[in-house]
């Protein structure tokens, strides 16, 4: 049965790889364009391309038509493999190429994501860390922050959680990093003949990387995650800065494990394959929780024939590999970008992978509790904000270097650190149940409202209280003109009704703004501008009353539109109009009477 089985998958692939190459031949006589050869400008690699086989599928004879090698593959992701392309190959040909064989279940580029920060000179000398603490200095508003102290009185470490920091390396060697760097165990203690496993040379544990002590270097394929950036040290002080060590800063968590997972280099950027190089890692070495502070939108550098291909436009291999993450129950916390853009339409990955019940996407807020101006939003795939902007954080100048970042990237390790002291006092929860605490405990905020799912800020405080049951999603509204004509004769009133989903156990106050020819207060009675919709309704009504002023000023609009608030969020229709019709008379027109002819 098995030598059979194994001659028709030769066979299937043999005839498969026959009709490639007809195809390819097909190609090469086209005139193409030659291969760029700069990441930086087509935004992925040019010697790289990722490829997923299907159930069963041999790719060996397919590799040697085309002179790939395979770098890595990855048996926990569906076998999917990165390959190294001839000097000069074209990316789109060989994409083309192995999707034509059918063999694999996509192909796509090994793009390059780059870090989610705002550099930022600006310095304080005293009340730096305000995300953990908000006193009001610096213009800030007392109490904006995601109120650490009496979280603290409850959970302050969680040194059972291993936090891989997926980003530029660390500076474990940092003053106030250094104890909470997380510890290979199969490449730290005595070994062969008692010479210490941590700089014997040897790969201890079997994983392909020599003395990798406190994580990987996926770029260089070493076991040295040094930072020479900068980004991921900062990141990884905001986690897990040392507490009650009576220098520098204080992290979310007094105590945890750091793993410094390399793949951005050193002008902070990154190929997917690497990436997901880290991801794997973390997921074998028993991580819980991993860091995203990076990303970008997915482009298709060959005008839709990826798309054409295998759809890829959300990158297929970056969501398996998280996917995989979450099938070894991690947590996956991602920025949501730094452009002031809805995600919603225009998506940031790994963001934006809503499917993935094991990521939450994180928005900045800054000293006043608003959404920070360069913070994208999304209200169905941002889940929360937290602090990201002026944030005082280690640095990788020095051992006792520190800086102030902005960005979605400083907000994500606030939300991390949140996540690993909740998981340490509830240590039997799953990452569902954390995810759920976590966004149930948000503060609700104004900025907020209508930008994200929980239209609310971190609290560790209160997420160390919350449920552990999904949060219901928020109460859609809409509104429609159910009597869309009024006349002024009467009067006769037009009529919206706002209605809502979900449930109806406690009243909502619908917020809405006017528009249209006619003026609230003056050719139709006041309205306030809110209405609540009571306990066991699903809707209410606004009645559009018109005032007859005995002038003839022709028909006139009153246009309801939803406004964004706490609670809902605004669905379609969200906006509706009332035409309020006159129905007055002109003035008649006097006689003109002519003096009779002889008089």
């Amino acid at each position: 049965m098995k030598l059979k089985s194994l001659r028709c998958d030769r066979s299937a692939t043999t005839s498969a790889l026959a009709a490639l190459i007809v195809w390819l031949v097909a190609v090469l006589a086209q005139p193409l364009v030659l291969a760029q050869t700069n990441p930086s400008t087509t935004g992925f690699r040019t010697d790289r391309i990722l490829v997923k086989p299907k159930p069963g599928a041999d790719l060996t004879m397919v590799h040697v038509s085309f002179g790939t090698k395979v770098l890595r593959r990855f048996p926990g992701i569906g076998n999917l493999q990165v390959l190294q392309l001839l000097p000069g190959a074209d990316v789109r040909v060989l994409l083309g190429a192995y999707q034509q064989s059918g063999l694999v279940e996509y192909a796509e580029p090994d793009f390059i994501v780059q870090a989610t920060l705002e550099p930022n000179d600006f310095r304080y000398s005293d009340g730096s860390l305000w995300g953990l603490h908000n006193t009001g200095l610096y213009g800030g508003t007392p109490g904006a922050d995601i109120d650490a102290p009496n979280g603290w009185e409850i959970q302050n470490t969680a040194g059972d959680i291993v936090v891989a920091v997926i980003d530029t390396g660390v500076r474990y060697t940092h003053e106030d990093l250094a104890a909470n760097i997380w510890v290979n165990p199969g490449e730290s203690g005595p070994g062969l003949l008692g010479v210490d496993k941590s700089a014997n040379g040897i790969d201890d544990d079997g994983d392909g990387y020599i003395d990798d002590v406190h994580g990987i270097n996926a770029i260089l394929g070493t076991g040295i995650p040094w930072d020479d950036h900068g980004h991921g040290t900062h990141v990884s002080g905001t986690i897990g800065g040392v507490g009650n060590n009576s220098v520098g800063v204080v992290g979310v968590a007094w105590r945890i494990q750091l793993m410094a997972c390399k793949f951005l280099d050193a002008t902070g950027h990154g190929s997917i394959s690497d990436a997901i190089t880290c991801i794997d890692y973390a997921r074998k070495k028993g991580a819980k929780i991993i860091n995203a502070s990076w990303g970008d939108y997915t482009t298709d550098p060959y005008n839709g024939i990826l798309a054409d291909h295998n759809n890829t436009a959300h990158w297929n291999a970056l969501h398996d590999a998280i996917a995989s993450a979450r099938d070894a129950g991690i947590l996956f916390v991602a920025a949501c970008g730094n452009d002031d853009t809805d995600n919603d339409v225009h998506p940031l990955y790994p963001a934006s992978y809503a499917d993935l019940d094991n990521l939450i996407a994180v928005a900045a807020t800054d000293r006043s509790d608003s959404k920070a101006s360069f913070s994208n939003y999304g209200a169905n795939t941002v889940h929360l904000g937290a602090p990201g902007q002026d944030i005082f954080s280690c640095w990788n100048g020095s051992d006792s270097d520190y800086r102030y970042l902005s960005g979605t990237s400083m907000a994500t390790p606030h939300v991390v650190g949140v996540c690993a002291l909740v998981w340490s006092h509830y240590s039997e929860d799953s990452y569902a149940q954390i995810k759920s605490r976590v966004l149930n405990g948000v503060e609700p905020l104004p900025s907020l409202a209508g930008k994200c799912v929980t239209g609310g800020r971190l609290n560790l405080s209160q997420a160390l209280g919350a449920s552990a049951t999904s949060p219901s999603a928020p109460a859609v509204v809409i509104v429609i003109a159910t009597d869309p004509s009024a006349s002024e004769a009467g009067p006769d009133p037009g009529t919206f009704t706002i209605s809502r989903s979900g449930s109806t156990a406690q009243a909502l106050t619908v917020y809405y703004t006017l528009a249209g020819t006619a003026q609230n207060g003056v050719d139709y009675q006041t309205l306030s501008g809110s209405v609540t919709i009571p306990t066991d309704a699903s809707s209410t009504t606004v009645s559009v009353t018109p005032i007859d002023d005995n002038q003839l000023e022709g028909d006139e609009t009153v246009v309801v539109t939803l406004s964004f608030s706490t609670g809902y969020t605004v669905g379609s229709p969200g906006s509706a109009t009332v035409v309020i019709h006159d129905n007055d008379l002109p003035l008649p027109v006097p006689a003109i009477v002519s003096p009779t002819s002889g008089t």
